[in-house]
C-alpha cells in the first residue's frame, strides 16, 4: 500500500468504524457516564445521558425521566454528582435525561417547570407520572414505578 492508501483506510477507520464500535464498548464499561448530545442515537437502559428528542423517544419502553438542571444551579451540581456516583443503583429499565432548563424551553412549558432542579417521570406517550423538586437517586428510585 502507498503511503496517501495508509492514510484513506486510517481515515475511513476512524470515521466509520470507531463510532461504530464505541457505543458497544462504552454499554459493556461498568460505569454508565453522561454522554455527549451528538451520540445519542442509541439509548443505554439504565442509563444517566443528555437530554434529546430522539433519544427520549427511542427510550419510550423504558421508564423515563427528565430531569432538568442548569449549570449554574449549586443543588444541581450536587445532583449530577450523585448520579453519576450511584449509577449501579439505577435499574436497567430506566433512563435519566439530563435536560437543560435554559434550553428547553419547549419541554418546561409542557410539563408546567418552574424552577431547575426538577425531575419529571414520564409514561409512554410522554405524559407527567410524576413531578418533584429536588434530590437526585434516592428520590428518582422512590418514584419510579414497581
Amino acid at each position: 500500500m502507498t503511503m496517501s492508501t495508509n492514510r484513506s483506510v486510517n481515515l475511513a477507520f476512524a470515521l466509520f468504524i470507531l463510532p461504530v464500535l464505541a457505543p458497544a464498548h462504552a454499554q459493556s464499561t461498568a460505569i454508565r457516564a453522561v454522554a455527549q448530545p451528538a451520540k445519542l442515537s442509541r439509548v443505554t437502559a439504565g442509563a444517566y445521558q443528555e437530554y434529546n428528542k430522539s433519544a427520549f423517544d427511542a427510550a419510550s419502553g423504558l421508564q423515563r425521566i427528565l430531569y432538568f438542571h442548569a449549570t449554574w444551579c449549586p443543588t444541581c451540581k450536587q445532583a449530577n454528582a450523585d448520579l453519576l456516583k450511584n449509577l449501579n443503583m439505577l435499574p436497567v429499565n430506566v433512563v435519566v435525561f439530563k435536560t437543560d432548563y435554559d434550553r428547553e424551553v419547549a419541554l418546561k412549558k409542557q410539563y408546567g417547570i418552574i424552577s431547575q432542579h426538577t425531575f419529571v417521570l414520564v409514561d409512554a406517550q410522554g405524559n407527567a407520572l410524576s413531578k418533584w423538586a429536588g434530590g437526585a437517586t434516592r428520590e428518582i428510585l422512590a418514584h419510579l414505578k414497581k
